[in-house]
């Protein structure tokens, strides 16, 4: 029987050794995180599909028109609403306004051929029950959509954007919204995240949460409860009435 952590269950394998009639267990060589919940909730950007080249673009011709520090956006941008990203890094202007003009800019970028998903993404995402994942976005959703759509990924049953609520991330709303739309207890969910803002909003609403490592690194994800490479890493199985996922750590 697998011991358990919390609400975490840990498979170990073991070395044993055989003296005269007895078995005898003498050190665990792996350890194997095998994690059971109701519900994945995926952040898009970094998680499921890298956007970064377009997003970077328009953040830094919207930096060099208003004499603003791009290396500030890049610090801070990931997982945040671009308004709340605004008031951060120039707290002079109107974060509604110039958030409204950066999401316009975006959105009409046809230039998708920089965008691409994450290694075994599209597989993963075909084969979970469609009443039991959602994605949650800071990204415009008119842009998050036509991605999904440009890399042939499956529109989620829930879909979740920073327009679609009064505060995103870090705040615990979005994950909240999510769950509630899927029928699903927070706590009986799992938050796949990619920077700190979304860790810390899946942490505020209540849900465990693995950190991939594809936009940050570790120490700036240390929050998340487990941490991994990529999405690649997971593998889940749809077992009765809950989702088994196994991390190759």
């Amino acid at each position: 029987m697998s011991p358990t952590c919390g609400r975490f269950s840990i498979v170990l394998s073991f070395i044993v050794v055989r003296a005269s009639s007895t078995y005898k267990v003498i050190t665990p060589i792996s350890t194997v995180p095998l994690l059971n919940c109701n519900a994945l909730l995926f952040d898009l950007d970094g998680v499921l599909v890298d956007s970064n080249p377009v997003y970077e673009t328009h953040w830094l011709i919207w930096a060099q028109e208003r004499d603003v520090s791009y290396q500030h956006i890049l610090e801070v941008h990931h997982g945040r609403p671009v308004s709340d990203t605004i008031r951060v890094v120039a707290p002079h202007l109107d974060p509604i306004t110039e958030a409204e003009a950066y999401r316009q800019s975006v959105i009409a970028d046809n230039h998708l051929e920089r965008v691409r998903s994450f290694p075994g993404v599209s597989t993963m995402l075909k084969e979970l029950p469609p009443d039991r994942w959602a994605i949650v976005t800071s990204a415009p959703r008119a842009f998050a959509l036509k991605t999904l759509h440009y890399l042939d990924l499956p529109m989620p049953k829930v879909f979740v954007s920073s327009e679609d609520i009064g505060v995103g991330k870090p705040a615990p709303y979005p994950y909240l919204r999510a769950a509630w739309g899927l029928n699903q207890s927070i706590e009986d969910c799992i938050v796949v995240e990619d920077a700190p803002a979304g860790i810390q909003s899946a942490k505020a609403a209540g849900a465990r949460i693995i950190a991939v490592q594809t936009t940050n690194s570790p120490d700036v994800l240390h929050e998340a409860d487990f941490l991994v490479n990529e999405v690649s890493d997971l593998t889940i199985v749809f077992s009765g009435s809950n989702l088994k996922v196994t991390l190759d750590l």
